[in-house]
């Protein structure tokens, strides 16, 4: 049977480590230390625990509430725990700790089936695609750049890196927060205004192509860039399509370089380029890449990008050479 995963973030090192050794006495659970909301973050992207335990002292931090936003996505349980907790000897408190969080947090939580999405998803024309790649830091990224999106949006394809199994829990969710309509891509679906084409198989590539209209295509076949879905495969495929029909395109925050390549081709084939800037990203590797390539025409700060891929920036872009 799987152990059970627990994140505890602590900046005490020496609590966080008790609690650890604790949580971990009896076998069936295995706990995963972060030191920082930073250490966390990158923990929680990785692993998505179920149960989550978080000091105070981190989770009343301002940073806190991107985390938060996070571990509602993924229905994780989580208790928030205070400093001397549990006494003042500190592998008796420790003790006493983890217990409480093995008993607050025994049991997986069940999830709520949902209805169909009423988003209105329209038939409409379009003269434009969107394509979206991210990576770690980019779930937290993807709500901000459409939470700019109206329900009339351009048909948007969206590749993320995610772990298998939990690309559907990120669908409900986006579905659940904006206002187009989120789908788990399937294969050859006619492209339509106000919806959103996450990709959620763990074995097939995402892209478009033009056949009976634009619609989307799924391609097995071995991971490319180090993943699967891959963003170069998503942007490298759709470059074909630059001269028939606008594409817009965005890498944001995401370790490696998945997505560069891709984006040079996009580029050179004529169409609109953007990876978000330093500042702004969780981790500046995947866009960094593609502004080093050169497939990025501008460098934006997260805040200005849903905009941008709408064509309604209207403040001077900084652009890449």
């Amino acid at each position: 049977m799987p152990k059970a995963i627990l994140l505890i973030a602590d900046p005490n090192a020496a609590r966080r480590m008790a609690i650890r050794r604790c949580c971990e006495a009896g076998g069936n659970v295995a706990a995963l230390p972060a030191a920082t909301l930073g250490e966390a973050y990158v923990l929680i992207e990785k692993h998505l625990p179920r149960r989550v335990a978080i000091a105070s002292e981190l989770a009343d931090m301002p940073e806190f509430e991107m985390l938060s936003d996070m571990l509602a996505m993924i229905e994780a349980d989580v208790v928030i725990f205070k400093e001397g907790q549990g006494g003042t000897n500190l592998d008796s408190a420790a003790e006493r700790l983890a217990a409480t969080l093995i008993r607050d947090l025994g049991g997986w939580p069940a999830v709520t089936p949902r209805g169909p999405s009423v988003s209105p998803a329209t038939t409409a024309p379009f003269d434009s695609v969107i394509l979206i790649g991210a990576s770690t830091g980019g779930i937290t990224a993807l709500e901000a750049v459409l939470g700019t999106f109206p329900d009339d949006c351009p048909p948007t394809l969206v590749v993320q890196h995610i772990r298998p199994g939990f690309a559907e829990g990120l669908v409900r969710r986006l579905d659940q927060l904006l206002a187009p309509t989120v789908v788990a891509a399937l294969d050859a679906t006619p492209l339509r205004r106000g919806t959103i084409y996450l990709a959620a198989a763990p074995d097939q590539h995402l892209t478009v192509e033009l056949r009976g209209g634009v619609r989307t295509r799924l391609l097995a076949g071995p991971a490319v860039s180090g993943h699967r879905p891959s963003v170069d495969v998503l942007f490298s495929e759709a470059a074909a399509l630059a001269g028939r029909i606008e594409l817009r395109a965005a890498i944001l925050t995401g370790m490696g370089a998945d997505g560069a390549e891709g984006m040079c081709r996009l580029r050179r084939a004529g169409a609109a380029t953007i990876a978000q800037d330093r500042e702004t990203s969780v981790v500046w590797g995947m866009p960094r890449m593609a502004v080093e390539m050169g497939g990025a025409a501008e460098v934006l700060p997260l805040g200005r990008i849903g905009a941008a891929l709408l064509g309604r920036e209207t403040t001077p872009a900084r652009f890449a050479s």
